[in-house]
């Protein structure tokens, strides 16, 4: 069994969705939902519940100290936003963050993932996009290959991190030689089996090259730039230190004003310190 089946045959062993997730998803279909269940269905998990509330008063979204009660956050940040939010919450919490592989640790890892989030929301607001309820998690699950490969092949991944290390080459490259496969094709696997929207799923696919099947795509440009950005703000740790050059075609998408990230550092730097003590204390 080569690597690829491995990790199709335990993928699809891995449990479904959060509870909580699929149960606000389900009940999001119901165009009569009311904010009140939605609330109720959150408030039944008291992790997610707490975490909502102080992410939904960080700097971050903007509103702090002016939402008491979850039926507020979705009033404020609307239906799909506070879904996304316990999403990324309860992926973050899905996966063990106690363990550690050579100089992988998850906890680094996800604190990169939630200051790619962060920066790729900052670019679609400094950009004017409207809708901006994907960016922050599109942001937060785009490496989530990463951790699945080091949660079920263990062994093999090690000699990735290992080749990283000792070729100094990106963990994607080292990726390829040793398994045949990279995070992204992972991820994709992963977000299959969890139904995850065609938006993510790109994200998740092609952020790398920042385009989606050779297409301008606005979701898929930020998180390439957002990424980079991390790394050069040395944000967490994505599994190398080697900061990749952006595809020239993602900045004709973005189109971000002259001076955007200079004129953004500090914002992120308050921003990321806050997020991340939020969601990974």
């Amino acid at each position: 069994m080569d690597i690829k089946e491995k990790l199709l045959t335990k993928v699809k062993n891995l449990p479904t969705l959060p509870t909580v997730y699929s149960a606000l998803s389900e009940a999001m279909q119901d165009p009569r939902a009311s904010s009140d269940k939605i609330a109720s269905i959150i408030s039944n998990d008291q992790v997610s519940a707490f975490k909502i509330l102080k992410v939904a008063n960080s700097p971050f979204f903007g509103f702090r100290g002016k939402i008491d009660t979850i039926t507020q956050a979705i009033m404020y940040l609307g239906f799909n936003e506070v879904r996304n939010i316990v999403f990324a919450i309860s992926v973050i919490d899905f996966f063990s963050k106690d363990k550690t592989l050579l100089n992988f640790r998850p906890v680094d890892f996800w604190a990169h993932s939630i200051g790619v989030g962060i920066i790729t929301r900052m670019i679609g607001r400094g950009v004017g996009e409207k809708n901006l309820e994907n960016f922050f998690l599109s942001g937060i699950l785009h490496d989530i290959g990463k951790l699945l490969f080091f949660n079920i092949i263990q062994s093999e991944y090690s000699e990735v991190l290992d080749l990283v290390e000792s070729n100094r080459i990106s963990i994607k490259e080292a990726e390829k030689k040793v398994l045949g496969i990279d995070h992204s094709d992972a991820g994709y696997l992963l977000a299959d089996k969890w139904k995850l929207p065609v938006s993510l799923q790109k994200v998740i696919s092609n952020h790398h090259i920042g385009r989606s099947n050779d297409t301008a795509d606005l979701l898929v440009a930020s998180v390439h730039l957002a990424d980079i950005a991390a790394r050069i703000l040395e944000l967490g740790y994505a599994g190398d230190n080697l900061v990749p050059e952006p595809n020239i075609r993602a900045w004709e998408v973005v189109k971000l004003p002259p001076g955007f990230f200079a004129a953004s550092r500090s914002k992120i730097m308050e921003d990321y310190e806050q997020a991340v003590h939020m969601m990974l204390v």
